[in-house]
């Protein structure tokens, strides 16, 4: 085993670490970010095709090797020497293999090697003397396997489809099994060692160190063609572990020999390099190990992506509910419960002095009875209300419909904006189009929020609070309660309502809606206690309350999208976590 192997840990809890992380994926489809996409495949194919396999097995003695490379560069040719039979179209047009094709031992389809290859791969046994349908599409995954007496036992040659169709239509294909293998023989010539899109994609196939093999194939020249493997594996970050020529042989192109190659700096030939069983472990060992590197950095990178995805649905959910609380507290601003405060400030005073409790007591009963008095003394000077005049109630309504109808207008840009899944895009349109808008044509049914107990006893405590705190003793509180003992008969009922003139919470514009013989006593008590009470009373009742209209208003017209917004960010935010704690597993 190769020193500092991560597998060397616990591989059950490494396995059900990994388990973990692939349930928690979601499709790459559901990125926003095609290179996210991308990213999410790549290790969704590694844990599901090659980790997750290795770990659950006792180590198959079968090296998997791979042949890749760009169009009509001798790929075909190769493996078919490799296997010792021309299985796979090898013509000059090139092109011709758009799926992977295999060759192994026959032993290899039997017992626990057919399990390995059958958890790996979607494998499709070729029948002696059919040919493998590889011209023809395929699904990411599936390995046409031919069986041969050739091949050496515990070996298994891949041949991929070209570099150039795999970047354009195919690379979902190659990189579903390229993930996978132990071993990347990879060939280039004179023509294609330098190509920028080669060397992209060699880089993302070997990764964090996977053993690598470079053929350089039509080589005319021994000095020219090193320089050339020396560039590309410079350009890769990490050397080959063999290189090897393959001078240009008329006779191969002709169909009458195979492809020979000449091993570099004192390396094996490759046939035995790959072939046999000494050189096996430590191969397999080296890919195992790069491939828990991959992991980790794949997983660092899908974890960032699941976070950034998160953000933009998090967004929205924030910005909604803030502007539902706002359309809460304006509304609620249209109807303040001033008998509250009236009520905490007789409560308090009564508290302090038991004398002046017990001389204000007998006025109780009086107090109702003014309340009606005091209503018709003011129609006597005001005239009776105009019928269909709107009361505190209507106004908050209205407040609400109208809030809502400008926070529709608002939120109209975010879904053209929308770069996520569809699913959400539709949600989004229907929460801020007509069908909401015709929802606010009918009746809110919300009158019980109107007088909400719960509502008004934080207002109450709040209230009771503050009053003992704006009274500390002396002549002002004795003030007070001489007043209140002389006017007790100030009815709290008929200060009900509060309107604000100017809708600010900082000005001190609150009307108190009490009766001709109660108000002017009233703004006096208030006067007293000092100039931010009101606008301290009318700033609580705005929060409190008005949460209280803005839940009620998510709950009728964007439960639906909020709910999903919801389950989009927590479900993205768990993936993140369990993909770093994944990440770190393996560190």
């Amino acid at each position: 085993m190769v020193r500092g192997l991560p597998v060397m840990r616990d591989p059950y809890a490494l396995r059900t670490s990994l388990a973990s992380a692939l349930d928690a994926l979601p499709a790459p489809e559901r990125f926003p970010e095609a290179p996210d996409a991308d990213a999410a495949r790549r290790l969704a194919e590694r844990l599901r095709r090659d980790l997750l396999p290795r770990l659950g097995s006792a180590d198959a003695p079968l090296l998997l090797v791979a042949i890749a490379g760009p169009n009509n560069v001798g790929k075909s040719t190769l493996f078919n020497a490799l296997v010792g039979a021309a299985l796979s179209p090898a013509r000059p047009e090139g092109g011709l293999t758009k799926q992977c094709l295999a060759a192994a031992h026959p032993e290899t389809w039997t017992g626990p090697l057919k399990e390995f290859l059958t958890r790996r791969y979607d494998t499709m046994p070729v029948a002696s003397g059919d040919a493998a349908p590889v011209d023809q599409p395929g699904p990411p995954g599936r390995l046409y396997l031919v069986l041969a007496d050739a091949v050496p036992r515990g070996l298994l040659v891949m041949d991929t489809p070209d570099f150039d169709s795999v970047y354009r239509d195919n690379r979902e294909r190659a990189e579903a099994l390229l993930v996978t293998v132990d071993v990347l023989v990879f060939v280039v010539s004179r023509q294609t060692y330098q190509n920028a899109a080669l060397v992209d994609f060699l880089r993302a196939a070997v990764g964090h160190g996977r053993p690598y093999l470079l053929v350089y194939n039509e080589a005319t020249r021994e000095e020219v063609a090193r320089g050339h493997l020396d560039k590309l594996a410079a350009d890769v970050g990490h050397p080959p572990m063999a290189r090897y020529l393959a001078p240009h042989q008329p006779d191969v192109e002709a169909g009458l020999k195979p492809l020979a190659t000449e091993p570099l700096d004192g390396r094996p030939p490759l046939a035995a390099l790959l072939g046999q069983a000494e050189h096996a472990r430590e191969l397999k060992a080296r890919a195992l190990e790069a491939s828990l590197a991959d992991a980790r950095a794949e997983l660092e990178v899908v974890a960032r992506a699941a976070s950034r995805s998160a953000q933009e649905p998090d967004r929205l959910r924030q910005r909604l509910r803030h502007e539902l609380n706002g359309v809460g507290a304006q509304a609620a601003l249209k109807a303040v419960p001033a008998d509250v405060l009236i009520d905490a400030f007789r409560d308090e005073l009564d508290a302090r002095s038991n004398f002046h409790k017990w001389v204000r007591l007998p006025f109780r009963g009086l107090a109702t009875a003014l309340t009606f008095v005091s209503r018709k003394v003011r129609q006597s000077f005001t005239g009776p209300e105009p019928e269909g005049a709107q009361t505190p109630t209507l106004a908050v309504d209205e407040s609400m419909k109208d809030g809502v109808r400008k926070l529709v207008d608002a939120f109209a840009p975010e879904v053209a904006a929308w770069r996520g899944d569809a699913a959400t895009r539709a949600k989004l349109a229907e929460a801020f189009g007509p069908a909401t808008l015709g929802k606010l044509e009918e009746p809110l049914g919300f009158e019980t929020l109107h007088a909400h107990a719960a509502d008004r006893a934080t207002l109450y405590a709040f209230c009771r609070e503050l009053v003992a705190a704006e009274l500390q003793g002396g002549m002002r509180e004795e003030l007070l309660q001489a007043l209140t003992t002389l006017v007790y008969s100030v009815p709290s009922g008929a200060a009900a309502a509060v309107t604000v003139a100017t809708g600010g919470f900082g000005h001190d514009a609150v009307v108190w809606a009490g009766t001709l013989l109660s108000t002017p006593l009233m703004e006096r008590f208030v006067d007293l206690l000092g100039a931010q009470v009101r606008a301290r009373v009318t700033r609580k009742w705005a929060d409190a309350h008005g949460a209280t209209l803005a839940r009620a208003l998510e709950t009728r017209f964007f439960s639906d999208v909020l709910g999903h917004l919801d389950g989009l960010t927590q479900d993205w935010t768990q993936t993140a976590a369990r993909l770093d704690e994944t990440r770190a597993s393996l560190s």
